[in-house]
């Protein structure tokens, strides 16, 4: 499974590889949306999964999204936003109208960001 990590925290970014530490994954995580947009412009083979953090320094979840979801490649990739944003919040709206695949709650455990993960790569499989 091919993974980006959008994630501006260094600490973050060293807990997704330990949530996904075997052979079966391959992970490239990147410290700001900037970065990993690039990422996506310049690798040929396609991720199967973004794990986003919603607020960034430089451009926010919603920002990245809609600039994903403009490239053919990545226009359904399933997004799972990472945040500890309120329910309440405009930027947690925006990101969900925007059709992301799942919402994970920091403080997240490895456990359960694999187990989210996983259910919307095979969602009929429980």
């Amino acid at each position: 499974m091919r993974i980006l990590i959008v994630e501006d925290s260094p600490l973050l970014r060293k807990m997704f590889g330990l949530a996904f530490s075997s052979r079966e994954h391959y992970l490239r995580p990147t410290e700001n949306g900037r970065a990993a947009l690039a990422v996506l412009l310049t690798e040929p083979e396609p991720y199967d999964v973004i794990l986003l953090d919603l607020r960034m320094p430089d451009i926010n979840g919603v920002e990245f999204i809609r600039a994903v979801r403009g490239r053919p490649l990545y226009c359904h990739a399933p997004i799972v936003l990472t945040t500890a944003e309120p329910d309440d919040s405009e930027l947690l709206h925006q990101a969900k109208a925007l059709g992301v695949a799942a919402i994970v709650r920091k403080p997240w455990t490895p456990q359960g960001l694999r187990a989210v993960v996983q259910n919307v790569l095979n969602p009929t499989v429980r």
